[in-house]
Order: C-alpha cells, then sequence, then structure tokens
C-alpha cells in the first residue's frame, strides 16, 4: 500500500531525506541502526540522544512533488499518459487520493513515533558538562520541534481549513507509543497542543550554524506558520517579524537565489532537512525527452527577476520550448546533486507577515511594505496602486507562489482560504479539463484505514468511505 500510490520510484526518491551527518558541536553522531534503541537503558548519553534524534530527522517524510501535483504549480506535458498513478493524482481520482493519504499518515505518525521515543528516555540522559545539559535541553527543543512539524503537516492534510469550525475533528494526538484506541481531537485542541509544544521550544537558546537543525529562529518561523493557519494575524505578524528582525538586506530575500539549491549550508535557509538520496526525481520521465508536469500557466518570471534563472528550466518538447519546473528538477538534469530540502527561508516569514497584515484592519500599508521590499531584491516588479484589501492579499499570495513553485506550499494556501477554485490544465495548460471547487470534500484527505481498522475511535471524513 505504501508504494502504491505514486509507485516505487517516487517513494524512494521523496519519502526519505537520508541520513545526518551534520556537526554540532560536540553532539555529532553517525546514525546507529534503529534497533540498538530497543532497550531504553541505550539511551543513557547525550550523544546517543542526539543520534536518535538524527533518525527521526531523517525519517521525516517529504511529499513536497506530490502536493505540488495536486495543487497549482503544474500543468501537465505530453508525456503525462506515461505514468496513469501521477495523471490520476493530477486529476484528483479518490481511489489514487485514498492510497496516497495512507502514506503522508503513516510517514508522519512513523517520524512522530521516533520523536516520541526519544521524548520519553530524555529525562534518564546523564550530562556530565554544562555543555552537555545545554545540548540535552536543545535535543528536546528540536524533537519537539519536529513532532510539531508533522502534527501540523497532518492537520492541514486530514482536517478541514481552521475557520470553517474549530470544534470539527481534527487528527488523533497520539499519547504513547505504539497502538492507541483514541478519537480525533478538535482542529482547536490539536493548535493549542502544537503551540504549548512549540511555546516549550522557543525559549531554549539554539543558534545552529548549520541549516540541518531545528533552531530557535526554526522555531519562531512554525508558531508563525501555526498562527497564519489559525487566522491569528496579529500572532502570526509577531513571530514572523521576530524571525526578520535582525535579518540584514543581504538574505532577506536572497541576494544569490541559487544558493538556496546548492549543496552548502547558506544564510539564505533558515531550516533545511539533509539529504543523501535523489531527491524530486519522479518529475522527470527522461532527461532528453523531459517530464511529467510542466509549469503552470499562471505562474510565470520576468527575464530581470533573479528567481527566474533557477526557478524555469526550459526545455524543447513537443517542437516548442517549454517551460518546465527548476530548482531541484533543474538540478537533477545538470547533474548536480541534491543535498538540502529546503524547508523554511527568510521568504517564507516575510509572506507570512505580509499576508497576516493585509488581513488586520489599518495595517495594509506594512504589508506592502514588506511586498515591495521582496520584489525590489529580487527584481520582481512592482505593485499596482489603489489595491484593496482583498486583491492585497491576492497578490501577495501570487507572488507567494512563484517563490515557492513547485515545492508544495500553494496546495495549502488553496485549502486554508478555500475562496477559489482549482484547475486542472488541459496538456501544456491549453483550456481546463475540470475545476476542482474549494468546497470538494477531496480537499480534506480520508483517514486511512491502517488507522481505522484497529482504532475504533476514530471518525472517518465528510464524502468518503469507512471501511471496516
Amino acid at each position: 500500500m505504501l508504494l502504491r500510490c505514486l509507485g516505487l520510484k517516487s517513494i524512494l526518491a521523496n519519502g526519505c531525506s537520508g541520513l545526518l551527518l551534520l556537526c554540532c558541536g560536540s553532539c555529532s553522531l553517525d546514525i546507529p541502526p534503529a534497533d540498538q534503541y530497543a532497550d531504553p537503558d541505550a539511551i543513557s548519553e547525550v550523544k546517543a540522544a542526539r543520534s536518535l534524534l538524527s533518525s527521526a530527522y531523517a525519517l521525516y517524510p517529504h511529499y513536497e512533488y506530490e502536493f505540488s501535483v495536486l495543487g497549482p504549480d503544474f500543468c501537465p506535458t505530453s508525456l503525462v499518459g506515461k505514468d496513469m498513478e501521477q495523471k490520476n493524482l493530477y486529476l484528483w481520482q479518490d481511489n489514487t487520493i485514498s492510497g496516497f493519504a495512507e502514506t503522508v499518515w503513516l510517514g508522519y505518525y512513523r517520524t512522530i513515533a521516533e520523536c516520541d521515543v526519544l521524548l520519553e528516555r530524555l529525562p534518564m540522559v546523564r550530562t556530565h558538562t554544562s555543555e552537555e545539559e545545554i545540548c540535552k535541553r536543545q535535543i528536546e527543543a528540536e524533537a519537539k520541534t519536529l513532532k510539531s512539524m508533522c502534527y501540523l503537516n497532518l492537520l492541514r492534510v486530514f482536517a478541514p481549513p481552521y475557520d470553517l469550525n474549530p470544534q470539527a475533528d481534527g487528527i488523533v494526538l497520539k499519547k504513547v507509543v505504539g497502538l492507541e484506541e483514541k478519537g480525533r481531537s478538535s482542529i482547536e485542541v490539536c493548535v493549542a497542543t502544537i503551540r504549548r509544544w512549540l511555546l516549550e521550544a522557543e525559549v531554549v537558546p539554539n543558534h545552529s550554524e548549520v541549516n540541518g537543525w531545528l533552531s530557535q529562529k526554526a522555531v519562531r518561523y512554525l508558531l508563525a506558520e501555526l498562527e497564519l493557519y489559525a487566522g491569528n494575524y496579529a500572532e502570526a505578524a509577531r513571530w514572523a517579524m521576530q524571525v526578520l528582525e535582525d535579518v540584514p538586506a543581504s538574505v532577506y530575500p536572497a541576494v544569490d537565489y541559487s544558493k538556496l539549491w546548492q549543496e552548502a549550508s547558506c544564510p539564505e535557509r533558515i531550516f533545511a532537512f539533509y539529504t543523501r538520496t535523489p531527491y524530486y526525481t519522479a518529475i522527470q520521465y527522461d532527461s532528453q525527452e523531459g517530464d511529467y508536469f510542466a509549469l503552470s500557466p499562471q505562474i510565470s518570471y520576468d527575464d530581470s527577476d533573479k528567481r527566474t534563472p533557477f526557478s524555469v528550466y526550459p526545455l524543447v518538447m513537443s517542437g516548442s520550448e517549454r517551460m518546465l519546473a527548476g530548482k531541484y528538477n533543474r538540478n537533477n538534469k545538470k547533474g548536480k546533486t541534491n543535498r538540502y530540502i529546503n524547508s523554511m527561508r527568510y521568504a517564507g516569514a516575510g509572506f507570512i507577515a505580509a499576508e497576516a497584515y493585509a488581513c488586520m484592519e489599518g495595517q495594509e500599508e506594512k504589508a506592502r511594505s514588506l511586498l515591495l521590499d521582496y520584489l525590489k531584491h529580487c527584481g520582481g516588479g512592482s505593485l499596482p496602486g489603489n489595491l484593496s484589501r482583498t486583491d492585497l492579499v491576492q497578490v501577495i499570495l501570487r507572488e507567494k507562489m512563484k517563490e515557492f513553485s513547485g515545492e508544495g506550499v500553494a496546495y495549502f494556501d488553496y485549502k486554508r482560504l478555500h475562496n477559489r477554485s482549482l484547475e486542472r490544465w488541459n496538456t501544456w495548460g491549453q483550456g481546463t479539463n475540470a475545476t476542482i471547487r474549494p468546497e470538494d470534500y477531496r480537499w480534506t484527505f480520508p483517514i486511512p484505514r491502517s488507522e481505522y481498522r484497529y482504532n475504533e475511535a476514530v471518525t472517518q471524513n465528510k464524502g468518503w468511505p469507512l471501511l471496516r
């Protein structure tokens, strides 16, 4: 079941981030076999705890490509019929979404379980120096943050938008490692729980010199994202501006945009997963013939835009030059290695703050200023004058979609705001094949059978069958 949705190739390419071998002062370790931790006494030293945390980072699943296929990022090429699983995912076929839901659910909960094992055993870890005590606190903060990332993603996928009904069923908040018969907590309770974990992590000083660890700044970024999801705009803006307050113009937005797609750690990223496995390979049918998907007609860049050379990969397909997805896909085509999977960067914090301000009465000018600053640094043009608040939000989201094209971000913005339909394009974007309306039940994924088969307390989402 895990490999059925997009085939073995996609799952192996995107479902594992590889082994983290990055440095964290004296806490750097290679990852030992998972069965080393069957005995609780195995986690007794800080080095072993950091090693288990590294395993949790490596387990974190990556579905950025799949959510780009589901979202507004792409249109099909003439090759899409050669992979019917990907075509059916693009067309929102129920069976394909159900199979993908199983993969997503199990992928995130597996990472959560690894974090919970670590957090359960961390109180027994001995420290011998003040440096080890600091490192232990950082490990705890990172485990809570990584777990929070998983739960927030599960909530965004398997629960309806927050503002429709905060009391609606969210997700299962696990309390123990292993099987647990427990119902779904409300969306509001899920958000409050994630917020509590993040606030506990945020007070721990943690300023990593490399991109692969969840720093204190990454916690603040995630808090901003959580509050935007919940519609708490003042808090979302506050946390996002804390992320940006000490950022020089040289990194917001990135002056050298190429660094975001290179192998080395760089200050343009707040957090990125390190990977040793191929990434974003499922989009490519053949390096010469091209990809299954091209960039959507909704996404276009000016020649003067600094993002253009890296976000777009021109290739002749079906007798014409087509605008294919760049970034990781571009690296693969050029024989370059993708070592980092960008998860948080300063531009993202800027967009969170801009949208939050635009949604607050009397704060529109702050939103305009942030967006104008962003456009100035990336060469993305200017803003129309006299925009209404609604139009300003739409412009912010349009620029955000361009910044994060192919990274699976726009899908969640569409679902969160549920104020516009999603087009399913014909080949090369020449007209639409279908339209997914905001109220379509498929925006909220089905709770997979692997959960409710052994958990009588769990409920199914509206529109999906409960097959015991």
